[in-house]
């Protein structure tokens, strides 16, 4: 075993400590879960990770837990309650670019360790129990795993990412932890028949919609744990029960939110925003408005359905000297933006929609619901096509998920 991996006394503290703070805080409930958050270390998953420059500017820098002389500052990195960066634009030599000119830019994160809150979080909604097989989507560093390992097993466990290297860097910590799950390298939407069928599928990669291939490797009675994918975010975790070829059940109160995975995407605002000419943004006309769009973004739960009925992207935008302006942007080039100076709140509008007014209307709708917290929103999943609802999957308002 290598220095880096060894599980001292300095480790172990940290990881205690990282430990009582899940639990104080009421994210694990579960003494079980408490034990293993305590016992299995993180830092053998994490020996290089990229930290990000306080601008939050797209630049980072290496610190590298294999040297000696940055141990003590490494390990408490790894044991705060925060990811850990490994992988930037899915390019294994970021790395080296990082060590020798001190820093890197990058345009996403593309492997993370996610924050110990959020794996709890999940972990505690999967309600595992002996005798439980699980499908993780998404194996990253492998630390997700291994907690998983130690709570059911690694014959139980099967752990799938697209990335072959991060996969065999994975089966790498694992071992040497004593952890052998079933890994693969494939595209998670997929998940993998040969080790079904699953009691449990848990994905740390989130997708824009829960794909059949989970469905049909769960068990009647079987939970789906996942994240989806939505241009607004909005942290829409889904718990679901499969029966029958469908998968149903309500998203949970709390929020969750991983990395899109891998494929092709949507344009992301910022370019989207670089499209818009400013002969067009001039060609609309200012509008006085009575609703603060910062206020409607801004409000968690709200957020959560706007993000689950819309497709717009957002983006914010700061100029020096002017008002900073929040933009709704769309794939078909529409757009909005709102600002407010001395009171008077105004929004523009451009292209074939009229992107603030599709957003107040889903508001107001909102309202008309009663203010609804996001647990009281389900997501049915099957073969004729996905549904969000409200209230009951028979009775409530239903929509179509986009």
């Amino acid at each position: 075993m290598t220095d880096y991996t060894n599980d001292d006394n300095e480790a172990r503290s940290l990881r205690a400590a990282l430990a009582d703070k899940l639990r104080d805080e009421g994210t694990v409930t579960d003494p079980d879960w408490h034990r293993i958050f305590t016992a299995v270390p993180r830092h053998p998953f994490v020996p290089r990770v990229f930290l990000p420059f306080p601008a939050n500017d797209g630049r980072y820098h290496p610190l590298d837990g294999t040297r000696p002389e940055n141990r003590t500052a490494w390990l408490r990195h790894v044991y705060q309650d925060d990811i850990c960066i490994t992988q930037l634009d899915g390019d294994d030599r970021a790395w080296e670019t990082a060590t020798r000119e001190g820093e890197v830019k990058a345009t996403e994160m593309t492997c993370t360790s996610s924050q110990p809150t959020l794996m709890a979080t999940m972990l505690e909604e999967l309600a595992l129990s002996e005798g439980d097989r699980v499908l993780e989507v998404g194996t990253g560093t492998g630390y997700n795993a291994a907690l998983i390992c130690e709570r059911v097993g690694a014959n139980s466990v099967t752990s799938i990412d697209i990335d072959p290297v991060l996969v065999d860097q994975a089966r790498a910590a694992l071992g040497e932890l004593g952890y052998a799950p079933t890994l693969a390298a494939l595209d998670g939407a997929l998940g993998l028949a040969e080790t079904a069928p699953y009691t449990r599928v848990m994905a740390t990669a989130s997708f824009p919609v829960i794909p059949r291939a989970w469905i049909e490797q769960t068990s009647n009675g079987g939970l789906i744990l996942a994240n989806l994918t939505r241009p607004l975010g909005g942290g829409a975790l889904a718990r679901l029960t499969v029966r029958d070829g469908t998968a149903e059940g309500r998203f949970s109160a709390r929020t969750a939110g991983f990395m899109p995975t891998r494929g092709k995407h949507a344009p992301a605002a910022q370019r989207l925003y670089q499209q818009i000419t400013e002969e067009q943004e001039n060609a609309a006309t200012p509008e006085a408005v009575d609703v603060d769009l910062n206020t409607v973004l801004d409000t968690p739960d709200l957020r959560f359905f706007l993000a689950l009925r819309s497709d717009v992207e957002e983006l914010g935008v700061r100029y020096p000297d002017y008002p900073a302006e929040r933009w709704l942007l769309a794939s078909d080039g529409s757009w909005a933006f709102a600002t407010s100076e001395g009171g008077c709140l105004t929004v523009q509008q451009g292209g074939d929609r009229r992107l603030f007014d599709e957003v107040l209307s889903l508001y107001r709708e909102w309202v008309e619901l009663g203010e609804p917290s996001r647990d009281s929103f389900g997501l049915t999943a099957a073969p004729d096509g996905d549904v969000i609802w409200h209230g009951s999957p028979t009775d409530g308002r239903r929509w179509p998920l986009l």
